[in-house]
């Protein structure tokens, strides 16, 4: 034969044999009519068994590459040969792989990337467990298509959850679960957005939040976050929004707690016209200077679309997520839902609800915030060890991240830096640096740190004096005092 076997290479052998004559039949090298040896020989010239040529014959045969003559064998069909078939034009699956080892090989090797829990603290084998007493108990009629809005059990289980932790005004029937709080966004943007409307965005703000937006033609509207989260008297007088869109109870991504005053008058402006408050609540559970803060849906249950997801406070993989919905938009977001997908995998849906009935949420919950709020402080502590004093932290209180802000700028080839030095944090403007530590060890995070101050000169000298602070102007001098102060 033309070819050859190939022992070392992680393609079966059945494979390897139907490409050897797929492709000599698809370039004309085998002809039509050309007559292919029994798998017999074919076995015996290659040193393969008889079951992998005969595998590798009834695929081609399947595919239409060759016939078979009873009493004369087996032939290349007519038109199979493809004049502009070029061979090898797709990258083998090995070199894929190589590809992708080298990828992850030169990435950065401590991420304080952005909402990671510490997924490997979830308790699995209870998950497990509860999985398979799901499939055990589920009846039979239940394994069609269920009620888009979501199992009734674990919108009960839901309302119930999210009234006790953070204080959320609804009935079971105004839950819709969904595959992630991003689905819900998606469909939120449908169900309330048209081109020419105007929606109202903290600025910073989430970039895929905004694309997501601004995918169905609607105006943006940015409107400054601070230390506080957004800020209403910057709100425009002169429109009436369609949508408003906060992170109240803990601002990604500069980590502000909204105060009741902000969140009084941002209500108060959205009364004025017939818009919707969309309140996205990601991951406030994790509160370590007191409870959670209450939800802004307790406020004005009629105006504010509740928003949450159970990838911060169990794992993302889950792909679960809901939200509460004021009873005129219910129906039109159950027919949306419907349409999307129909529904959320009922498997995980029965889980999930007894996970919550038997209060082992509650229970990870506590554990977990236990957990985040050591390395919340090891992170603050190995700043102040590492780094000089020329920063504020923001955001620390609650959440999976906190944000730092800087007195001095950054050097202007701080991404490149940071990949040499092995280490990779969010890099914002106004001199603004993103920290994520869920998922992080305090070793990692410590070492982290480390060199995030080695990479961007951040470290004190022996003297005293920073490589930063030496580098200050007059004017950042007075700029830095300003935001110590």
């Amino acid at each position: 034969m033309w070819f050859a076997i190939d022992r070392r290479e992680t393609v079966p052998l059945f494979r390897q044999v139907l490409e050897a004559f797929r492709e000599a039949i698809l370039t004309g090298r085998m002809p039509a009519g050309a007559k292919l040896p029994s798998t017999r020989e074919l076995a015996g010239e290659l040193g393969i068994s008889r079951n992998v040529a005969l595998e590798a014959y009834e695929q081609l045969l399947a595919e239409g590459y060759i016939v078979g003559r009873p009493g004369a064998g087996t032939y290349v069909a007519d038109g199979a040969c493809m004049k502009e078939y070029e061979s090898g034009k797709a990258p083998s699956a090995p070199e894929n792989r190589k590809a992708d080892a080298v990828t992850r090989k030169v990435g950065a090797a401590i991420s304080f990337k952005t909402g990671q829990p510490a997924a490997d603290r979830f308790p699995l084998r209870l998950w497990g467990t509860l999985l398979q007493r799901a499939a055990a108990n589920i009846a039979p009629d239940d394994l069609g298509y269920g009620d888009p809005a979501g199992w009734a059990a674990l919108r009960r289980e839901l309302a119930d959850h999210l009234w006790r932790t953070r204080g959320v005004v609804c009935r079971p029937e105004q839950v819709l679960v969904t595959n992630g709080a991003v689905q819900a966004l998606n469909l939120l943007t449908r169900l309330l957005l048209r081109a020419g409307d105007e929606i109202i965005l903290e600025d910073p703000t989430n970039e895929d939040l905004k694309t997501l937006f601004a995918s169905t033609g609607a105006t943006i509207i940015s409107v400054r976050a601070d230390d506080e989260g957004l800020d209403p008297r910057l709100l425009p007088q002169q429109i009436r929004p369609k949508c408003v869109y906060v992170t109240p109870s803990h601002h990604f991504p500069l980590g502000g707690v909204l105060p009741i005053q902000r969140r009084i008058a941002l209500l108060s402006y959205l009364r004025r016209g017939d818009g919707y408050l969309i309140e996205d609540d990601y991951d406030s559970e994790f509160r370590y200077d007191g409870p959670p803060i209450h939800s802004l849906q307790s406020l004005d249950p009629e105006r504010v679309v509740y928003v949450g997801t159970f990838s911060k406070t169990m794992f993302p993989a889950l792909r679960i997520g809901f939200m509460v919905l004021p009873e005129p938009l219910v129906a039109g977001a159950r027919a949306l839902k419907r349409l999307s997908d129909f529904q959320t995998p009922i498997l995980d849906q029965l889980a999930l609800a007894r996970f919550l009935e038997e209060g082992h949420l509650r229970a990870h919950l506590q554990k977990m915030k236990k957990l985040y709020h050591k390395k919340r402080n090891r992170l603050v502590q190995a700043m102040e060890v590492h780094w000089t004093k020329e920063y504020r932290i923001l955001g620390q209180a609650v959440g999976l991240h906190l944000a730092v802000s800087f007195a001095a700028d950054f050097p202007p080839d701080a991404v490149r830096r940071m990949a040499e030095a092995g280490v990779e944090a969010g890099i914002l403007p106004k001199r603004k640096m993103l920290l994520g530590y869920g998922h992080l060890s305090e070793t990692e995070i410590e070492e982290g740190v480390r060199r995030l101050g080695r990479a961007l000169d951040l470290r004190k000298r022996e003297s005293g004096k920073s490589e930063f602070e030496a580098a200050l102007t007059p004017e950042k001098k007075a700029e830095r005092t300003s935001v110590e102060g």
